[in-house]
């Protein structure tokens, strides 16, 4: 099964499934409510826009989950959007993952800048690939605010009272979603927005896109 990560999430041991309709409405529409600031970011036309909503700076993660020559590999990229030089900066992390070993080999790590106009630069001189050099943000092509979450179909809602972290899966057919991960505009996706109690909803938020097989 292929998996599209635009921003990792660590589910921990110890998730409590809500599964009282009733219950899980109320938790539904209270964590909805929490992730209506997204719509502050989804859309943004531009990654350099960010600076005019977040003039203090910001971050980016970015990571794609492939399977590759019988192997699974991460290809992330961190980006730090720096106040004062109004520049985004970061590294581009290549990590392949053996089975038959259970252990993560980081095989790539490059220094990179991002600019709306040439996408991803090295900043010492290595190749990149072309899907990381001309890669485009999900928040730069989609619209999420509570009006569309409570749109979807909400497949399981999710707590940790020990890590106090709080999960909504929705499984969604979406055109621009599957455009962007590259599946067939027929096909069954899971969507997961993820967030953590008692803390900056919207710095706190993960977004996590699955392919499932229909």
């Amino acid at each position: 099964m292929k998996k599209l990560c635009a921003l990792a999430s660590l589910l921990l041991a110890g998730i409590i499934l809500v599964g009282c309709s009733i219950m899980e409405n109320a938790k539904r529409q209270e964590f909805e409510e929490r992730f209506s600031r997204i719509s502050e970011v989804y859309p943004t036309a531009k990654a350099e826009d960010l600076f005019k909503k977040f003039p203090k700076g910001f971050k980016i993660r970015h990571v794609v989950d492939k399977f590759e020559n019988n192997l699974n590999v991460t290809h992330e990229i961190s980006l730090e959007g720096k106040p004062d030089t109004k520049t985004i900066e970061g590294t581009y992390i290549k990590t392949v993952y053996k089975d038959e070993i259970p252990s993560a080999e980081e095989v790539v790590r490059i220094p990179i800048s991002y600019s709306d106009k040439d996408g991803v630069q090295t900043l010492d001189g290595q190749i990149l690939e072309d899907s990381v050099k001309n890669i485009k943000f999900f928040f730069t092509r989609m619209t999420i605010d509570s009006a569309y979450l409570s749109s979807l179909n909400l497949e399981a809602v999710m707590e940790n009272p020990v890590s106090r972290k709080y999960t909504l899966r929705y499984q969604v057919k979406d055109k621009v979603i599957n455009e962007y991960i590259g599946t067939s505009y027929d096909s069954s996706v899971i969507f997961e927005l993820g967030g953590i109690h008692n803390m900056i909803y919207l710095k706190n938020t993960t977004l996590v896109f699955r392919f499932k097989e229909v």
